[in-house]
């Protein structure tokens, strides 16, 4: 019998099954069902690139990331006015304003959120993820040697450095959000081969800290966008100076912790020694 190492039809539906049994808990609040749906889709979608390079069924491989994808773009709206929201704190907490001088900018965000039916496009979302369960083939992925998620491994890492240094050279956010699709990517892939790999925990901290800090910086540009669309709201500018001075503190931060990560683009982590 051949040495195998993962199979991501059992892991992904086990990732499926857990995601449905949460949104059934009714102590459960929506954002915290919507931020699961999300982690979820990422997670799976992160398994699907590990396979990319020996998966034979390209189309199969290419719907798969569609629904996925699609699944978390249900919720995205859901999730943006509950960010902005944040943001708008974070933002009037670390620059030290008062709160009530950006009251027009709740109330708006408020009211928006107010039109949201966040219980429908969660089971809507239920509803995609049960026909899924329902469809999986066992044999359509079938289950992955040691080799091939090496490969596949390596190729994730290796995507993320490029990328890295890609955004180094252009400054634009659009190439740092890029580079942290492919970060997180390699992070849940730590996560998933942690009895493979060396210094799992302390490597997927530090990469779970890289993510985090630019996902504020991309809610931070997010956020600018909104502000930049309403100019009637008060007070707008001092906002937008605000948003600008904390961006620039945190790509600042991020690349120095990326850099740190990703310093070798060869790097070998010594998967399967034991």
């Amino acid at each position: 019998m051949r040495p195998t190492i993962l199979d991501p039809h059992d892991t992904i539906k086990n990732i499926l099954l857990l995601l449905v049994q949460e949104i059934d808990d009714a102590s459960v609040s929506n954002n915290k069902k919507i931020h699961s749906i999300r982690v979820a889709t990422k997670k799976i979608r992160s398994i699907l690139y590990l396979m990319k390079s020996f998966l034979k069924d390209k189309e199969l491989m290419e719907n798969k990331k569609r629904f996925y994808k699609e699944l978390s773009k249900n919720l995205s709206q859901d999730r943006e006015k509950k960010v902005m929201r944040d943001t708008l704190h974070s933002v009037v907490k670390k620059c030290k304003l008062l709160s009530n001088d950006f009251m027009d900018v709740e109330n708006a965000l408020n009211y928006e959120t107010k039109t949201i039916d966040f219980e429908r496009n969660i089971q809507l979302c239920k509803e995609h993820i049960l026909s899924e369960l329902n469809s999986m083939d066992k044999q359509e992925i079938g289950i992955c040697k040691k080799r091939d998620i090496k490969k596949g491994f390596k190729r994730t890492y290796k995507k993320a450095y490029d990328l890295l240094h890609i955004a180094l050279l252009t400054k634009k956010i659009e190439e740092i959000h890029c580079f942290r699709k492919y970060a997180k990517y390699h992070m849940y892939q730590i996560q998933l081969l942690s009895n493979h790999i060396d210094y799992p925990i302390k490597k997927s901290k530090y990469l779970d800290k890289l993510t985090s800090i630019l996902g504020k910086s991309h809610d931070l540009s997010f956020f600018e966008d909104h502000i930049n669309n309403n100019k009637n709201f008060k007070n707008s500018s001092l906002l937008l100076y605000c948003i600008e001075k904390r961006q620039k503190k945190l790509i600042k931060k991020a690349i120095k912790l990326a850099n740190k990560i990703f310093k070798d683009r060869d790097q070998d982590f010594k998967l399967f020694t034991n």
